[in-house]
């Protein structure tokens, strides 16, 4: 049997492999906030890394993102009074089910023709039509702190959350621009309307078209905040509807004139 001091002192004699160092392990020279900062901010892309993953994947099948794949068979038909089973019934699956409510969700160009905008004949002035125009815009719209409910402010916001997959999914962009583009053109015969009804012209340089694109814009932009708040984003004295008349006649009375 050999010596163990002796065999102990004939490992110590093996060269040992030099281990080059891994950079990647390096302990870390930023300071902890500096360091959760990069962390953070290479996170924020991988984020978007997923996103642009799962709207190719959209485009190569149908499939589910965002909120809608996280969508409860058993928890909406429980809500009906029913098992998961009817759902598996009448679409095949959980995950049909899914696809199928947010295709529904990103087209929602018939209720855009549902849309009642004011009529010219019951407002004496245009200033009063506009801003009854902009007030509709507004009550349809989202509301901060509303309880779930159905009808197109909860599309609509469902559709917000959809939006980022659209940098990369023509399933998200298609339907979404058909629906921006029927909307336009529903504004388009309303500011046309208005104008002949109150006797006005367009200002050189713009188009009835332009009207409709640049009111699209706000109103949306301005749903923004009404996601967000109740109160005027720079005035909190004010409700958040007030945001949307005072822009809105802005860019009216920007793009209108009296004809002469």
């Amino acid at each position: 049997m050999p010596d163990p001091e002796a065999l102990e002192d004939a490992v110590a004699t093996i060269p040992q492999p030099r281990l080059r160092p891994n950079p990647h392990s390096r302990r870390s020279t930023l300071p902890r906030h500096a360091a959760r900062l990069r962390y953070v901010e290479i996170g924020e892309v991988v984020a978007l890394e997923q996103i642009k993953t799962d709207s190719e994947a959209l485009d190569a099948g149908t499939v589910a993102i965002g909120p809608f794949a996280r969508l409860d068979a058993n928890a909406v038909a429980a809500r009906d009074g029913k098992t998961r089973g009817v759902i598996t019934n009448l679409f095949g699956s959980q995950a049909a089910f899914q696809a199928e409510t947010m295709a529904l969700a990103l087209s929602a160009t018939d209720l855009i023709e549902q849309i009642a905008f004011p009529r010219p004949a019951d407002h004496a002035t245009a200033d009063e039509w506009v801003d009854a125009l902009f007030a509709g815009e507004a009550a349809r719209g989202p509301i901060h702190g509303a309880d779930p409910a159905g009808g197109y402010a909860a599309l609509w916001t469902l559709w917000l959350s959809a939006v980022p997959y659209g940098l990369w999914s023509e399933t998200i962009a298609v339907p979404s621009v058909d629906e921006n583009r029927a909307w336009m053109a529903r504004l388009e015969a309303a500011f046309q309307d208005a104008i002949d009804h109150y006797g006005l012209s367009l200002r050189a340089g713009t188009t009835v078209a332009d009207l409709a694109v640049a009111t699209a814009g706000l109103v949306e932009g301005l749903w923004l905040n009404q996601c967000l708040t109740t109160r005027h984003p720079t005035d909190p004295s004010e409700p958040i509807e007030t945001a949307m008349l005072r822009s809105g006649r802005l860019l009216w009375n920007g793009a209108t004139l009296l004809r002469t």
